[in-house]
């Protein structure tokens, strides 16, 4: 079964976006064998390369990795509940950080007292990222162990056979991310019953987006690579859900559609269809722990870095460098500032915005910029973008056949240019794609996995999903026709742009 990180050729590749060097310098650093022995997982996969928005490992690193990660939960040995029990008290803390960094004062911190709070920062998120991948072959072991043992109960052809197997990776509780559109929504009936004009709130309104905005505008700043939600964006997303309603949408179905008792309901209908044994019972309690650590923990890490924002800010400020460039230094680069010295000038950050690359070897990053040395890499490493006419992925949410215009968006910045009745093409899409998310008719993405944003989101907005499709964003060009078929997957290019 395929799934995020794919085979070429000798390497592992898995699509990469386009995270902030400051992060990928962090990322790198996490996969010492240190590091990867608190989460009591002996491969480190110390060495890998990061060109034109993919990610490449030697397979003989990677494949000990995934192998070893597999093992753990086909031996049931006890090793996946430490790690997941171990991995929600480090989220929980590093979540706690960030509402703590939100608060902070960093005008009255020195140099100095700023860079003993980053290093440690940086450790935890360190401690976090390596074991962070331990998630994707646990994604392909849950689905395809659940997909086997679906098949001693029912038949692959039964028409509910894919919707208990999406039902059964569903989060076990709510994530933030999900209760932050459920009480949008509420919001939006109480505006709605009150007859609010969206374009001229009255202060009751307001004050209601405020507290809302407090809670959770962080969701939107993703990994560094947006800005938090803001009062704007927020009544653009009610706007969004007054057009639906107009359409012949409930409001309370909006509501319902983002609750958890949907999600309860639909996971007791699967229990009464199914009624699994205990064995079966237990690796859908797994894959329900996993889905939900699995989300929470981007949570916490979109906290935390939202309040080191903050920080981040004041560092750019003292050395007079533009603020919305910051996270676009190097970790050495960042700490440098701090002790007095110049950040790169504005021709290197250019350089940086057109493209990079980077080798992490041993754990240790060396960025790249040359056009010259990145044409050199890509001679040894390079993707199928062979053109073809339709590509295969896997079901992430349910629906019929559907035609629409591929917009494709590599990051958060560019998912503006999703209007109503799109289709979202992303390698994978994370808590900013949302607002992109409630519009687009179809979602399409490279990587696969039940447990990912596009995945669980997709569902509860129910907007059909198609995941896995390894190479999209390379295949389909922006503004392509295409045809989704939403019930097997299969994407068609109708006409090019």
């Amino acid at each position: 079964m395929p799934g995020a990180v794919m085979r070429s050729g000798k390497y592992r590749i898995k699509p990469s976006g386009k995270l902030p060097i400051f992060l990928r310098f962090m990322i790198n650093s996490a996969f010492t064998k240190e590091i990867m022995e608190k989460a009591d997982i002996r491969t480190s996969m110390p060495n890998r390369t990061y060109l034109n928005h993919m990610m490449y490992w030697r397979q003989e690193e990677y494949d000990p990795f995934e192998a070893e990660i597999i093992g753990h939960a086909q031996a049931d040995d006890g090793w996946f509940e430490k790690y997941c029990d171990r991995e929600l008290k480090q989220d929980e803390h590093l979540y706690k950080q960030g509402l703590v960094y939100k608060k902070t004062d960093w005008l009255e911190k020195t140099n100095e007292e700023i860079a003993g709070i980053l290093e440690p920062l940086l450790q935890e998120y360190r401690v976090l990222a390596g074991p962070w991948y331990a998630q994707y072959p646990l994604d392909e072991y849950f689905e395809s162990t659940i997909e086997t043992k679906l098949l001693e109960y029912i038949s692959a052809s039964d028409p509910d056979f894919r919707k208990c197997v999406l039902i059964f990776t569903d989060p076990k509780q709510m994530t933030e991310v999900s209760e932050e559109r459920w009480k949008l929504a509420q919001i939006a009936k109480d505006f709605f019953s009150a007859n609010e004009d969206l374009d001229n709130l009255s202060a009751e309104a307001t004050a209601k987006i405020d507290v809302h905005l407090d809670r959770f505008a962080y969701i939107n700043r993703g990994l560094a690579t947006s800005k938090p939600y803001d009062f704007d964006d927020i009544v653009d997303r009610l706007k969004e859900m007054k057009h639906q309603v107009s359409e012949g949408k409930k409001i309370d179905d909006l509501i319902y559609d983002a609750s958890e008792q949907k999600v309860a309901d639909e996971y007791a209908w699967a229990l009464d269809k199914i009624k699994p044994r205990p064995d079966f019972q237990h690796i859908i309690d797994q894959a329900k722990l996993h889905s939900y650590v699995r989300n929470r923990r981007v949570e916490a890490f979109f906290n935390a870095d939202y309040g080191a924002s903050f920080m981040y800010a004041e560092i750019a400020k003292r050395a007079h460098f533009n603020p919305d460039w910051i996270m676009e230094v190097s970790i050495p680069e960042m700490f440098g500032a701090l002790a007095g010295k110049p950040l790169p000038d504005e021709k290197e950050m250019n350089a940086r915005f057109h493209n990079y690359a980077m080798l992490a070897r041993d754990s240790e990053t060396t960025l790249i910029t040359d056009p010259v040395k990145i044409k050199e890499l890509e001679k040894e490493y390079s993707v199928d973008n062979t053109a073809v006419n339709s590509i295969q992925g896997r079901v992430a949410c349910i629906g019929g056949i559907i035609t629409g215009r591929a917009k494709i968006c590599m990051d958060k910045k560019e998912i503006n240019k999703v209007l109503r009745g799109d289709i979202l093409v992303a390698q994978f899409t994370t808590p900013d794609f949302v607002p992109a998310m409630e519009k687009a008719v179809v979602i399409v993405a490279d990587q696969g996995g039940l447990s990912s944003h596009a995945a669980i989101v997709s569902r509860e907005l129910g907007v059909p999903c198609v995941i896995a499709t390894m190479n999209g964003t390379r295949i389909i060009h922006d503004g392509d026709l295409l045809e989704v078929n939403a019930a097997t997957g299969l994407v068609k290019i109708l006409g090019r742009a």
